[in-house]
């Protein structure tokens, strides 16, 4: 299956390569990075009433000191489905001076015999 040529085009390739069924679903995570706090709380209500069931964590990145929500959400990753996540996350976030910071999953395990 080909991707565009894009940032999500690109890590849904790699899965691909990597032998992960892209017709299964999995739990995504989706990253909005924040400069403070309050403004990550404010954004996490709004993109918990839009997404309402989805797990949402807002924790201090240490390393580069933003504040990091992490909305997780079960679904199969499809490039179209996946884009309008982000579009819609970077819309709820913008009032907030928030920025998108991609997305990903953990590696699924295999199966023991």
């Amino acid at each position: 299956m080909a991707f565009p040529n894009d940032a999500n085009g690109e890590l849904l390739s790699l899965m691909q390569g990597e032998g992960i069924d892209l017709s299964q679903s999995y739990m995504l995570d989706f990253y909005v990075v924040f400069g403070s706090e309050k403004q990550g709380q404010l954004a996490a209500e709004a993109v918990a009433a839009a997404f309402e069931g989805a797990g949402l964590f807002l924790n201090l990145a240490e390393e580069t000191g933003q504040w990091e929500l992490r909305l997780q959400q079960e679904m199969v990753p499809e490039y179209d489905a996946i884009s309008a996540i982000e579009a819609q996350l970077a819309a709820l976030a913008k009032p907030f001076k928030g920025k998108t910071d991609g997305w990903g999953m953990l590696e699924p395990e295999e199966e023991e015999e």
